[in-house]
């Protein structure tokens, strides 16, 4: 990350990097639904995450921006995001224990995705010069990505149960 970027370039850099986790996780989600490939479904998985790392940082950075002007900003939306409900990580009929690869890897796409959103709307908010709004998309956006390491990190677990001793390997060249 560079300081050189602005608040909206981290925030388009931050959706990319989320758009292309969504991708992979999806990916991933499929090889563990067809049940084969689970090598390449964990290589999936490793890309996801590296672009989760990635939309974090620039979505760091742009959230160090939203500090100078919290005494500036306007009042439309007075309560911050400072967390997501506990529900957000909830499949309907399921707890976090019982989801299976596939599922950890959907629902950390879906919350890439929400990510991916939240920063394109701070951006547009940061650019009409509406920087509480601004702050409490990339807040929320911070949050969904929370989630979807949280899932991503359930499914690396989930794999190394059930395939990572006995399972299909594949070395990766």
């Amino acid at each position: 990350m560079t300081a050189k970027h602005g608040v909206a370039e981290h925030h388009a850099s931050a959706a990319n990097h989320h758009e292309q986790a969504v991708r992979y996780h999806r990916e991933a989600s499929k090889h563990y639904q067809i049940g084969k490939d689970y090598a390449h479904a964990a290589h999936q998985a490793l890309v996801a995450h590296g672009h989760t790392l990635q939309a974090i940082g620039h979505g760091d950075e742009a959230r160090k921006y939203y500090a100078e002007h919290d005494g500036s900003a306007s009042s439309k939306h007075p309560e911050p995001v400072s967390r997501l409900p506990a529900a957000a990580l909830e499949i309907a009929g399921t707890t976090e224990g019982e989801l299976s690869s596939a599922e950890h890897h959907a629902a950390a796409a879906d919350h890439h995705e929400r990510a991916a959103r939240y920063h394109d709307e701070a951006s547009r908010h940061w650019d009409a010069k509406d920087y509480a709004l601004a702050a409490h998309d990339a807040e929320a956006a911070h949050g969904h990505a929370q989630h979807s390491v949280f899932h991503g990190d359930e499914a690396a677990k989930h794999h190394i149960e059930h395939y990572g001793k006995s399972g299909p390997t594949a070395e990766i060249s």
